[in-house]
């Protein structure tokens, strides 16, 4: 029995990447607006984490995207996918706490019932990939 027991996390772990690089199914609506955001834009090399001044505003594509930005017309945004997704993630507020001024790769996401207050679940920030509006 002990050794199931260590077979079965061992596999888990060797199928973790592959998860995290499907590619997040979206809704009609949530893919015009993910394609809106990143119009004219060119995705860079992943970062492990971002500074305070990029992690406003923060968009909520689906429970698999969400997108950091200081503004929409921000020349670079962070574009961040939840390792496993984060179920509800557009229905919840989303509450994270730093404890430095950079938001970075697994720091967790608490999800916060906007009716009752709360926790509804928890999920960890992935990679954040910058997308920089392309020169005119």
């Amino acid at each position: 029995m002990k050794k199931l027991l260590l077979t079965i996390p061992a596999a888990l772990l060797l199928a973790a990447p592959a998860m995290s690089e499907e590619k997040p199914r979206l809704t009609e609506k949530q893919q015009k607006m993910l394609d809106k955001r990143l119009e004219g834009r060119t995705a860079g090399e992943a970062k492990s984490c971002i500074s305070g001044h990029d992690q406003r505003n923060m968009t909520v594509i689906s429970d698999d995207i969400l997108i950091f930005g200081s503004s929409r017309n921000a020349r670079t945004i962070y574009v961040n996918k939840p390792y496993g997704g984060c179920h509800n993630a557009d229905r919840n507020i989303l509450v994270y706490r730093r404890s430095t001024s950079s938001l970075c790769r697994g720091e967790i996401i608490q999800l916060v019932d906007n009716a009752s207050g709360f926790t509804a679940g928890s999920c960890a920030f992935g990679d954040f990939v910058p997308y920089t509006k392309d020169a005119d």
